[in-house]
């Protein structure tokens, strides 16, 4: 019976694993997390979703649609909310949403081809053929992820909508960052928004040099990442369970990563905002009130996608350790 039943029990984890990779796929290219406001001086017949974004893994993008009314035609296009709330925000000294995860935001397709991979090699039948993915994937990860940020040229090999979300937000025309690698990308979009309204260059400077430092080590990471999955996935089995661990918590290192920048927004106001505030922890899930404005904080379909993935990666996990105790088989 047992014989009969592990070679269903592994097609079971690797169905599986697939249909967590499809989702996990989706989830970086759809919405994660939606933020409003909602004020006296947006009614509802304009705004209907108040001054809405939307965080995506690569970019923050409008939440906003178009107005449909019956007394007049409707908009031609969707109010940018995002630049909206930017202004907004200004006012009480917070620096534009452009400011928040910068390392994160040009890494990420990266980190999720990374995740991606790792949970093909937990899949692969055997210790010899998960090494040979494992490598084959590092290599083309590792070459890619430099040539991309250091290479001239190189934002051309970063996600589309990372570049989009930078270049539309700094006003840009293609032959403005033509040139550009992707460090070039972040540390100018970092720079600039940075400057937007509170124009110290000092500060500024000191704070550019910490983000791009702060890219240099995490790169740095990922590629130590890699040689260490490479040398160990197929012989040391904390490293082999670590595969599935990380894309399982991948929605938890989202909150406590989404937090950290809230935290930093809300405890970084600036001298010179039109209105004083104190130091406050902006609303990470829920309703909260800053001043007249309401705010609203919530998961998007995209954060489903990554919880369904971690529950399917879960059960799938559950049964291949079932597996191996039961057979004993590495396959």
């Amino acid at each position: 019976m047992i014989v009969e039943e592990n070679p269903r029990r592994m097609l079971v984890v690797r169905v599986l694993a697939f249909a967590a990779l499809v989702m996990l796929a989706i989830a970086y290219v759809s919405p994660t997390w939606w933020v409003s406001l909602k004020a006296p001086q947006y009614p509802e017949a304009a705004f209907p979703q108040g001054i809405a974004i939307h965080f995506h893994m690569d970019g923050v993008f409008n939440g906003c649609q178009k107005v449909e009314v019956t007394e007049r035609s409707a908009e031609e296009e969707a109010l940018n909310c995002k630049h909206e709330m930017d202004a907004i925000n200004h006012y009480v000294g917070m620096y534009p949403i452009a400011a928040g995860g910068p390392v994160e935001r040009v890494l990420s397709p990266f980190v999720f081809t990374l995740l991606g991979l790792m949970i093909v090699v937990f899949v692969v039948p055997g210790a010899r053929r998960r090494t040979i993915v494992m490598t084959v994937g590092g290599v083309v990860i590792g070459a890619w992820m430099s040539v991309s940020l250091f290479t001239e040229g190189g934002h051309k090999y970063l996600s589309p909508n990372y570049v989009i979300d930078v270049v539309s937000t700094m006003d840009l025309e293609p032959d403005e960052y033509e040139s550009w690698s992707g460090m070039e990308m972040m540390v100018q979009g970092y720079d600039e928004a940075l400057g937007r309204y509170f124009r110290e260059r000092d500060v500024i400077e000191k704070a550019v040099s910490t983000m791009t430092m702060a890219t240099q080590v995490s790169y740095a990471a990922l590629i130590g990442a890699l040689l260490l999955l490479v040398w160990g996935v197929g012989r040391n089995k904390v490293i082999y369970w670590l595969t599935i661990l990380m894309p399982i918590l991948l929605p938890v290192f989202f909150i406590v990563d989404y937090a950290a920048w809230l935290w930093w927004f809300g405890h970084s106001l600036h001298e010179m905002g039109a209105f004083t505030l104190k130091p406050f922890m902006p609303t990470v899930f829920g309703q909260g009130k800053v001043a007249q404005f309401y705010t609203y904080s919530y998961p998007h379909y995209g954060y489903g996608l990554l919880v369904a993935s971690s529950v399917v990666l879960g059960l799938a996990a559950l049964l291949r350790r079932k597996h191996m105790i039961e057979s004993g088989d590495d396959s």
